[in-house]
């Protein structure tokens, strides 16, 4: 039998996250529920969930802050529901990362298609091949790094910076790209973060800055890596 999907709901309202759990039951879902951002956290860690629904206004905690603790955790689809429909409110969420933004009171079967939608949405945006150079390998069904069959124990926002450079290898992916497709900037424009995390990358891939394998710079224009090879076929 496959596996459900995890589905992780935050929301401090008792009857709003009895009826999307009992939703996600009813579409398949395995449902992870709570009402506390602090607790919302450690779930995400153990539980790992698949996708993640979120109120925007939770006891001491604003939703949007909350998602982006979240997704420095797990890369992993978020979407909003609220009561509040506000459009200003609406662009900060979708500019911060949210796949999506259901306004309350929705049906058991929106919200159901709209959780397909996240997750198709997922599956497509991602190369269906492991990426191999060397003795790196990506997997990116299983959203791990291998290194000479080791695993590779990697943040959320390292893994999604480096499929971002695995999926374009061959190519120099710019500073301004990256900051928009890792870290959803939208004009900060400050790389030292990203630094910093492509410093931890190499470290943990043994590599040499000054003499690299995987992870080149482009001074002043952005990352390469090089063209990966083709995976071996797996024997049947």
């Amino acid at each position: 039998m496959e596996e459900r999907v995890r589905v992780l709901a935050v929301d401090d309202d008792p009857q709003d996250l009895l009826y999307v759990r009992d939703t996600l039951v009813k579409s398949g879902y395995a449902p992870i529920v709570t009402g506390d951002p602090g607790e919302a956290l450690r779930l995400m860690e153990e539980e790992r969930p698949g996708l993640v629904l979120l109120d925007l206004m939770l006891p001491g905690a604003d939703g949007i802050e909350l998602m982006k603790d979240i997704l420095m955790l797990a890369d992993v689809p978020a979407i909003f529901l609220s009561a509040y429909g506000q459009e200003e409110l609406v662009v900060r969420a979708f500019d911060t990362g949210a796949v999506d933004y259901v306004v309350k009171p929705f049906s058991p079967s929106e919200l159901a298609a709209r959780i397909r939608a996240a997750l198709r949405k997922l599956a497509v945006s991602e190369p269906s091949e492991p990426f191999v150079l060397g003795d790196l390998t990506i997997d990116y069904a299983d959203r791990a790094g291998t290194l000479a069959g080791r695993p590779v124990e990697l943040m959320a926002i390292e893994y999604r910076l480096l499929t971002e450079l695995s999926a374009n290898s061959g190519r120099v992916v710019t500073y301004e790209q990256l900051l928009q497709r890792v870290w959803k900037d939208r004009g900060n424009g400050d790389i030292r973060p990203m630094r910093t995390v492509i410093k931890k990358l190499r470290h943990k891939l043994g590599d040499d800055a000054a003499n690299p394998i995987y992870i080149f710079t482009e001074p002043r224009v952005g990352y390469r890596m090089p063209k990966g090879e083709r995976p071996w076929p797996t024997a049947s």
